[in-house]
């Protein structure tokens, strides 16, 4: 079981210390050096005001070009003793990348539904159970994953914190996880009827969709399972379907809502 949390975000690497560049006292040096250099023969030969003032103003442009240059040369990359400064708090998932997001949705108008989610097991639907799962997650309600162990929905979030994992096996009860998860809301994702219908039989299949149903029914306990449509006979399909009023798709269009009560 997995501990959750997410992102990144990117760091931003600052200095502790603002430092004073050399070239800053170059410059100082030389326009020391320079009046000291114009003081001396003002004061032994006779020199208009305008002249000392010209080449003045001449030195002071050859100095500017010699800062300039050695400020130039002496920029850096970023050194291993920088301080790195990382973001605190929770990094906040992109729109685009939430399942409500992609289904073009509030997160609020997905709390208590069951959903069917039939999905195309040649494309990465399990992308899309991460992108739910995260959702979940950074609204801080309690996020469960009932899947088998090394299943492609596993593997696609195993890293992720704040994103409970438990193994599907068949003698897992719904009740138990509930009983383990009393605060609300609660979000679960099972997967799959498909895998339990290949398993057992279609009847099973449906019989457990139709018990799990009426355990999940608490207003504030949002449920998605899992369907590879294209597994099973159309009239399996069909009386799966038939329980649920609320059903999304995964294909090569990625997330579409099929219908949502």
């Amino acid at each position: 079981m997995s501990e959750c949390g997410a992102s990144v975000g990117p760091t931003v690497s600052i200095r502790a210390k603002r430092e004073k560049h050399p070239a800053r006292w170059l410059a100082v040096g030389l326009t020391a050096v320079l009046i000291g250099v114009l003081f001396y023969p003002s004061q032994r030969i006779v020199m208009a005001a305008q002249v000392w003032l010209a080449y003045f103003v001449a030195g002071m442009r050859v100095i500017l070009v010699i800062s300039g240059l050695v400020r130039y040369s002496g920029r850096r990359l970023p050194r291993a003793g920088d301080r790195v400064v990382e973001p605190r708090g929770h990094v906040e998932q992109p729109q685009k990348a939430k399942f409500s997001g992609q289904l073009g949705i509030e997160y609020a108008a997905l709390t208590g539904k069951k959903i069917l989610f039939e999905f195309d097991p040649s494309m990465p639907y399990q992308m899309a159970v991460r992108d739910f799962a995260l959702e979940c997650a950074s609204n801080k309600e309690a996020i469960v994953i009932l899947t088998p162990a090394g299943s492609v929905v596993e593997q696609a979030i195993r890293s992720d914190e704040n994103i409970e994992v438990v193994e599907l096996t068949h003698d897992l009860m719904l009740s138990s996880v509930l009983d383990n998860h009393q605060a609300r809301p609660l979000n679960v994702v099972y997967d799959s009827l498909t895998d339990l219908a290949l398993s057992a039989d279609s009847r099973t299949a449906y019989k457990f969709a139709l018990n799990a149903l009426r355990q999940l029914s608490d207003p504030k306990v949002t449920a998605v399972f899992l369907l590879n449509p294209s597994a099973h006979e159309p009239k399996d399909d069909s009386s799966l379907r038939g329980l649920f009023s609320n059903q999304v798709a995964y294909g090569k269009e990625g997330i579409s809502s099929i219908k949502l009560a």
